[in-house]
């Protein structure tokens, strides 16, 4: 009876707090144990809190690097908001030309240099990652083999630069033993060391950067290490919608942060069968409860503690897309007032992606922050403004010498070559050269927020661009819906052949007139349907703009675009 009075005590005291201190008040909510602060490390990293940058450097090649994802006003905004130190994840070893020597491409280095001198203008640590790592493949035991003249050509190119440029050797190891992967890394150690003697270096354990393999990392003598480890737990809450696990969480969906049985979603059907069936009962109770979660933490702060080390979170997150907001809200405080109470320094993954903290893939710094998810941080978001959808009046460039930050981002999907700075270009610097496109493979100018084009159809615009092609080739290019509850990514396509586009090697002009283009279909992914046409093609929401060899494999062709806009 006391033990019940007692938190009915503690219960009334974290209410009048709660009126008083809502971060702390709504942590406390659901912990009546916040009260009671963990022990403390007493090895600091030399920042506390920070973001990554991802889908930047981690493309399959440097020439693919979208670098104006990213700009210097990124990181004069993430300054802005209390951010220390980014994390910058970098694909390291797809940018080499290969065995025995792995030459870095000049071009990641062009770019990083970029990156390294805004990090060191503002006054930000930047972590540069090697995110090398294929989250289905196991760290290879011989990865020392690309591991080492990477980091070693890495050194070399900035060893002269200051204290805030820190490495980090390898984003998540597994599939490797810790006694393989402790002896790979001492090497690497090693080898930067004989580069340069100072650089803060970033360390981690195996099986994806594990808390519970922090203890099996080798006692290296250096001490200028900082320790990593990544936490999203529990999994089946931050990574509900995900599919790129096994099985898919894709279906999975509005799982409550803490555990609320009366929101608890039923076990998708295609999930009933497997075991995430079993961990959405009593298993996700627990996995969610506060005692659990700190748990898992302390052992992190232990490790600190008896190794005297600093130690570092370089990644946690909530995946957006089937989250309900308030519960990522709740689960960022929690996890943000653990890790702070305990002194662990922080990144959370990530920045503009899936586990961002704006509310759409607009990025707008000023008009889309989820100011809950970054208060919960502890961030300070600047006064949101609301932007409103207007149809587009004007043309506009998508791609001259870089894609434009203004409108678009880049991705492709496939396996040919593909590079936004080749050197042949119609005008100015740089072309894109897309080489050995097997059939269905597709590049594509994603638009920052989906743009309504009604006023460019009906005012006459074309799309134009300047393409070359030494072979007779027949390729699409559409634009097309978004795929998601309330759309279907319906296509409006041009087909273009050697009538269009002579195969005589010389630059060619291309003006498609908008209101000229063809309703093609849909292609479902969620359920790898097709849809014939049915004249639902909606130019009012258009998301992205596609080249895609549609009709048959290209390889051995290889075709260049430049000056690609929207014009009168």
């Amino acid at each position: 009876m006391l033990k019940v009075i007692s938190i009915l005590m503690i219960s009334t005291m974290l209410f009048t707090s709660c009126k008083s201190n809502k971060r702390e008040g709504d942590a406390a909510m659901f912990d009546q144990n916040n009260i009671d602060v963990s022990q403390t490390v007493t090895a600091k990293a030399p920042f506390s809190r920070g973001v990554n940058f991802s889908a930047w450097f981690e493309t399959g090649s440097a020439q693919s690097i979208n670098f104006t994802k990213y700009i210097e006003q990124d990181f004069i905004d993430a300054k802005s908001l209390g951010v220390d130190v980014i994390r910058l994840p970098v694909r390291m070893h797809s940018m080499t030309g290969g065995a025995p020597d792995y030459t870095i491409d000049p071009f990641l280095f062009r770019f990083l240099d970029m990156a390294v001198n805004w990090a060191e203008k503002h006054e930000l640590y930047l972590i540069i990652d090697n995110h090398s790592f294929d989250p289905i493949l196991h760290t290879p035991t011989d990865i020392d083999k690309i591991l080492i003249p990477v980091w070693t050509q890495v050194a070399q190119r900035y060893k002269n630069q200051s204290s805030f440029i820190i490495y980090e050797i390898l984003n998540e190891p597994h599939g490797i033993s810790d006694s393989r992967w402790g002896e790979i890394q001492g090497m690497t150690i090693d080898a930067i060391r004989a580069i340069d003697p100072e650089r803060i270096l970033i360390v981690g354990g195996t099986d994806y950067n594990s808390i519970g393999k922090l203890s099996a990392i080798p006692h290296y003598q250096d001490k200028n290490l900082i320790y990593t480890f990544h936490f999203y737990d529990p999994y089946l809450f931050t990574h509900q919608g995900a599919g790129w696990g096994s099985p898919s969480l894709e279906s999975l969906a509005n799982l409550p942060f803490p555990y609320d049985r009366s929101r608890m979603p039923n076990v998708p059907a295609d999930l009933r069968n497997t075991w995430v069936a079993g961990a959405l009962g009593s298993e996700y109770q627990r996995s969610a409860s506060p005692q659990t979660l700190y748990a898992a933490l302390d052992k992190a702060a232990a490790f600190s503690i008896e190794r005297d080390v600093p130690i570092f979170c370089g990644e946690f997150g909530v995946y957006i897309p089937n989250s309900q907001n308030e519960d990522r809200v709740k689960w960022y405080r929690f996890v943000t007032d653990a890790l702070n109470n305990r002194g662990i320094a922080w990144t959370i993954w990530d920045y503009y992606g899936g586990f961002g903290i704006f509310n759409t893939g607009a990025g707008n710094f000023n008009h889309d922050l989820n100011t809950d998810i970054v208060r919960a941080l502890g961030f300070n978001p600047p006064n949101q403004t609301p932007r409103r959808q207007e149809p587009l009046r004007a043309g506009m460039t998508i791609y001259d010498d870089f894609p434009n930050r203004q409108f678009v981002t880049t991705s492709y999907w496939g396996n040919a070559d593909f590079s936004l700075y080749d050197v042949n270009a119609a005008e100015g610097e740089f072309t894109i050269h897309w080489k050995n496109a097997r059939q269905y493979d597709t590049f594509s100018f994603d638009f920052i927020r989906n743009e309504d084009f009604n006023r460019l159809v009906s005012g006459g615009f074309f799309l134009e661009f300047k393409a070359k092609v030494s072979n007779p080739v027949r390729i699409d290019v559409r634009f097309v819906n978004p795929e998601n509850l309330n759309s279907t990514p319906w296509r409006m396509r041009y087909s273009i052949d050697d009538q269009i586009l002579p195969a005589d090697g010389r630059w060619h002009t291309i003006r498609i007139p908008l209101s000229q283009m063809h309703e093609h279909g849909a292609w479902i992914n969620a359920r790898q349907q097709w849809l014939n046409p049915r004249g639902e093609f909606l130019w009012s929401n258009v998301t992205s703009l596609q080249f895609v060899a549609e009709h048959s494999n290209m390889e051995g062709i290889s075709l260049w675009f430049d000056e690609i806009k929207i014009t009168e």
